[in-house]
């Protein structure tokens, strides 16, 4: 499990990043699909689902962590707009991607501090 975590967090959250930051465009959409994931594991956390509830807790914190990673592409995206003439624009997108990575951090305490 956790192996998959750090995968997933490491690997995955900032290739997403890189790509779905590549791609311009709208805004909007972003930001709709990052709330609806956010309501869809709200709900999915407050009822009762036929599956096991390890597993609905693991789907709803997945939801939320892609929230997160569309969250960190929108907040790229408003930083480049803001440093649109300065060489910071390299620095937005490394620190996006590090970004991605920061709820492995929030497991790795839990999970110290757990025992």
């Amino acid at each position: 499990m956790t192996l998959i975590l750090f995968l997933l967090a490491f690997v995955i959250g900032p290739a997403a990043f890189f790509v779905l930051d590549r791609r311009g465009g709208r805004h909007w959409p972003l930001a709709l699909l990052a709330a609806v994931l956010v309501a869809a594991a709200v709900i999915l956390s407050n009822v009762d689902a036929v599956g096991s509830e390890v597993a609905q807790g693991l789907l709803s914190v997945l939801l939320i962590w892609v929230a997160w990673v569309l969250v960190m592409v929108l907040a790229a995206r408003a930083l480049r707009r803001i440093l649109a003439r300065t060489q910071g624009e390299r620095w937005v997108r490394v620190l996006g991607a590090v970004g991605t990575t920061l709820p492995w951090f929030g497991f790795a305490v839990s999970q110290w501090m757990a025992r």
